[in-house]
Order: C-alpha cells, then structure tokens, then sequence
C-alpha cells in the first residue's frame, strides 16, 4: 500500500531528521510508510512522538493510516485461522479482501488508542506497542475474538438451517498448528534476541545436574533446538520419533507417547518456573492471555498467580463474562484484580459440548462430580440437553445449573459419525477415497494422539487430508 503525499510531506516537516530514509525509499521507485518506520525502529518513533507537542496528534493519525492500517492489513490476508473459517463459510475471495481492509481499519483505531494511552503514561516501554510481534499478536487474539462472536451468533440465530452439525467448532481450529502459520514467523528483532536469550539459558540448565535431563531432552528434540546431540536445530519431531529416539518405556505405542507427553508436560513447566525466575524481562514480554473460564487449576495458580483458596472459589463459580465478575462474585479481593489482569487472565464464556467434551472439561468448566462426568461420557451421544434428564442422569435443576455454566450439544447423527483412524481396517480406509500409500503410512505409524501429529508424519496431499479430516476421527486403539 502506497502512502499518499500528504502524510509524506507531513512526516518530512514533523521529523526533518527521517528526510534520509524517505529519500532512499523514493530511490526505489515508491515509499511504503511502514517499511520507513521499520528502518527509523518502533524506540525512535515512539519517542519523536513523545517529544511532540501540537503536532502528536496528526503524527499518531500517520501511524495509524500509514503504518497500522497497511501492516494489520497484511497480517490478516496472511492469518491462517481466518482464512481457514472465511473458506469454510464460503466467503468469496474478493469479498475476504474487503473484509480484511474494513477489520484493518477498526483494529488501527484500537491500536491508535493503545498508543495514545502509552504516550500518555510516557511509559518506558511504551514503544513495544509499535512492534510488529506486538501487533501480530493483536491480530491473533481479535482474530480468535471474531471467530468465537460468528460462531455464537450462527448458532444462536440460525439454527434452523443446515450448518452441518457435525462439522468441526471452528474455535478449535483457532489453535491448530500455530507454529507454522505465516503469521508465527513474523518475529520482531526484539524477539529474535529474547529467543537467544531463551536458548543460551536452556543450554545451561541442560549441562546442570540439578535439571532433570529426560524432561529438558524432550523439548530439545521436540522443538529441534539442537541443544544436544540428539537434536538438529530447526528439524523438529513427533512424539513417536522422540519415542523412538530415547527408547521411553511402555508396553505399547500408546503407553510410550502418554510417556513423552508427561515429560514434555514436566520440562514445559521447568522451564516456565525457570524463565519467571531468571529471565523475568522475558517472562513479562511473553506473558499470553489466559482464559479463566478453561484454565486448568496449575494454569491458574503458576500463569496467574492465584492461591489455592481463590482457585477453589473460581473453579467452583464458573463461568464469568468478564473479568471484573472475580471481584463482584467474591472471588478474589478488589486490589488483586489488577495484578491477575497484568498476568493476562481474561473471561471469554466456553460452550462445553457434552458429546464431545473431555471429562477433565465437564468437572474444571461445569463443575461435575469425576463420576457423574464419567456417566456422562459412558451414556453419549445425547440428541437434546433434556435426555440427560430423561435418563435420569441429572435431575432438572442441576440441567439448568450446567447450561447456565455453558452446556450445550453439538449433535451426531447415526449416519454421520466418523470412523476412528486408530482402529479402522486399512481396506475401509482405502475405500473412502484415501490412496493406497497413505493408507499403508497410516497403518504402520498408528496410534496418533494428534491431527498435528498425522499431518506431520503422512505429508499428504490437499485432498486426501480434506477425506481423513471430514471421514475419520482420532481415538486411542487398544493395545
């Protein structure tokens, strides 16, 4: 997107110092305002705009015109799970354009306010709100926002029509695979340097003995940091290889990758107390919002710094609309609010779908007892809430309790349901429309925990992954 002349002229006579960086944007033929700021940097931008007076006003409208809106624009046409959901809907192209200008256009005003609120408070680190990481991660979370409104307003308005009720809840795919959207490469200077930082800390805590070195190993080779022998940088594994490689024990496939799952589980979380505790610049940086509706108790007490006693009151009053219901439903103190907000905690209400939910969701979400959630699962699927107490499962009053606290039913017809990947014949695999070689890949790679997982070690065409995501499901085969 080309700048007009106007903000050119403008910038010029604002900052006479940036003249140079015009200039040798015009040796190229054209001048691209977000490129002149990238090369200027987001701390000599942020402080020109610091040291204006009667001009801050029209320069933060360049920024937010001329860097904002362009640089947003570009994110969301890149956005995976954007165009993932807008395809899925049947947008047409043109028209995905044209929403993505008019969604850059409102996120700019946002982001014009974020920095108008940092200029005000001449915060020290104000500038980061000029990064492109900082944006991008703006983009991810409005983007997630958007989905998550769609989906609420189809099912609540057109539920008379067909939606394909057993398709997948595309709030889901909002968190498939982020490692490798183009948006995740985006990596300012700035993070480039805090991962550096993060992998000379890893290599320390590696080649000290007071670190477990299974847990830390399994993060090596999983990530392909290239820490250890073991490892190559940037070649990154599955489960299964990582399985292979450190000969984990386990009777089974499944047992071995339930195995590598808790050591990665376990070095996650060394890690994470670790980068608090001696990288806290860091830690603060890349501190990610947190959904108190979904969190499990440990997210809640280590991300958000919650006692054990408000962790009780908040899992035992969920779920909560916004935030500040912590405090008007007594579960934290008023001056505590501040702080879980600083850490990143927000509420976003979660639909808990019964016929598909995780037991650990039905008991941390709705607030079931560990057995009634196993009755629950045992006795699905349910073709309407009430059956639940038709069956005698739940009495009325706890039926209206749990949909207060978001349980719905995502329903599945007879005809309709997938078959498990994990436990299905190969012929019937073949006879779906899946070629021969893939068939014969999935058979000797099986059990897989993930569709990542699958993805990763098949490599298969746009089509053949279109009939294993709409035909097969992925459960755990016996043995």
């Amino acid at each position: 997107m080309l700048s007009s002349p106007t903000d050119i002229q403008d910038i010029v006579r604002i900052a006479p110092e940036w003249q140079a960086h015009i200039l040798g944007s015009l040796s190229q033929g054209k001048v691209r305002l977000p490129d002149v700021f990238n090369q200027i940097g987001a701390k000599e931008v942020f402080a020109k705009a610091l040291s204006l007076d009667a001009e801050r006003a029209r320069f933060v409208t360049i920024l937010r015109d001329g860097y904002y809106q362009p640089l947003l624009n570009k994110m969301l046409n890149a956005n995976v799970n954007l165009r993932r959901f807008w395809g899925q809907r049947r947008v047409a192209p043109d028209e995905q354009r044209q929403q993505a200008v008019s969604f850059s256009v409102d996120l700019a005003q946002k982001m014009e306010g974020v920095l108008n609120k940092q200029l005000n408070a001449r915060a020290e680190d104000g500038f980061k709100v000029l990064l492109p990481a900082y944006i991008q991660r703006a983009v991810h979370n409005a983007v997630v926002d958007y989905i998550r409104q769609e989906w609420g307003w189809e099912r609540q308005t057109l539920q008379d029509l067909n939606l394909d009720p057993d398709g997948e809840d595309p709030r889901q795919n909002v968190a498939d695979d982020v490692r490798y959207a183009p948006e995740s490469q985006a990596l300012s200077n700035e993070k480039v340097a805090q991962l550096n930082e993060l992998r000379q800390r890893l290599t320390r805590m590696l080649a000290d003995s007071s670190y477990p070195t299974e847990p830390l190993t399994v993060i090596d080779c999983m990530f392909g940091l290239g820490l250890t022998e073991l490892s190559k940088p940037g070649e990154e594994m599955t489960m299964r290889e990582v399985c292979d490689l450190l000969k984990l024990p386990g009777d089974t496939p499944a047992r071995r990758i339930a195995r590598c799952q808790v050591l990665l589980d376990k070095g996650m979380d060394i890690i994470r107390q670790d980068v608090r505790q001696n990288l806290k610049g860091l830690a603060e940086s890349w501190q990610g919002s947190l959904n108190v509706n979904s969190a499990s108790r440990r997210e809640l007490s280590q991300q958000l710094g919650l006692t054990e006693g408000e962790v009780d009151r908040l899992v035992a009053g969920r779920q909560f609309r916004e935030i500040k219901e912590l405090v008007e439903r007594a579960v934290l103190k008023a001056h505590r609010l501040p702080e879980i907000v600083e850490k990143g905690g927000v509420a976003a209400f979660v639909p808990v779908d019964l016929n598909g939910a995780t037991v650990r969701d039905m008991v941390d979400i709705l607030g079931l007892a560990k057995e009634l959630a196993q009755k629950i699962a045992s006795e699905r699927p349910f073709s309407e809430l009430p059956d639940l107490v038709a069956r005698k499962i739940v009495d009325r009053a706890e039926l209206d309790r749990l949909t207060a606290r978001g349980a719905a039913l995502k329903i599945k017809t007879a005809d309709t349901r997938r078959i498990d990947l994990n436990g299905v014949e190969i012929e019937e695999v073949v006879a779906a429309g899946v070629p021969d070689g893939i068939a014969t890949l999935i058979k000797k790679g099986r059990p897989f925990l993930t569709w990542s997982e699958l993805e990763d070690f098949l490599g298969c065409d746009g089509p053949t992954w279109a009939i294993l995501r709409q035909k097969f499901c992925l459960g755990l085969a016996p043995g």
